[in-house]
């Protein structure tokens, strides 16, 4: 059998919603398709899936992917959430304490970003950070989409609900 029929099969498994998978075939199921299909695909699959009702909350996702990921992933993710995020989200999370402020000279808020600021970070600011960063432009959940299917090891960090649902969504876009 074909690595195609592999992949195929596997998608339908999600089309067809064919019962419950552990996380950890979930999680290993996402790898595979991911790096099979075309990368818009698993963009649009995981945009889905955080827009969804039937997963958490886009904030508690990227929480969770805070939580299960490397230093670097975490680094990574708090760049895009940052740059995502208006000075008006920024500000009362530096204001607070819970994100330091970078000497800008600008007026604008900046936050220096290293692995240190990750390890000791509270990840209820992250979810802050992703809510607020979404409510005011909600194009900051398709960007963080595109960023988990760009490497699928991150990716796989979401949760076996939001890649359940994106696996489901994957299959029906092809």
């Amino acid at each position: 059998m074909s690595r195609e029929n592999d992949v195929s099969a596997v998608l339908q498994q999600y089309a067809a919603e064919t019962g419950v998978h552990s996380v950890q075939k979930v999680e290993q199921d996402f790898v595979a398709v991911a790096q099979h299909v075309p990368a818009e695909h698993v963009t649009t699959g995981l945009a889905e899936a955080m827009h969804s009702e039937q997963t958490p909350p886009f904030e508690d996702m990227v929480g969770e992917a805070f939580e299960r990921g490397s230093d670097e992933l975490r680094v990574s993710m708090l760049r895009q959430l940052i740059d995502g995020a208006s000075p008006a989200v920024l500000k009362p999370l530096i204001d607070d304490g819970q994100l330091p402020r970078a000497a800008n000279g600008s007026g604008s808020p900046a936050v220096p970003i290293d692995a240190a600021l990750v390890q000791d970070l509270d990840v209820d600011v992250v979810r802050r950070l992703a809510r607020g960063a979404a409510q005011e432009d909600a194009s900051v959940i398709d960007r963080m989409s595109e960023f988990f299917a760009v490497d699928p090891a991150a990716g796989k960090t979401l949760g076996g609900a939001a890649l359940s649902v994106a696996l489901g969504k994957i299959a029906e876009a092809r």
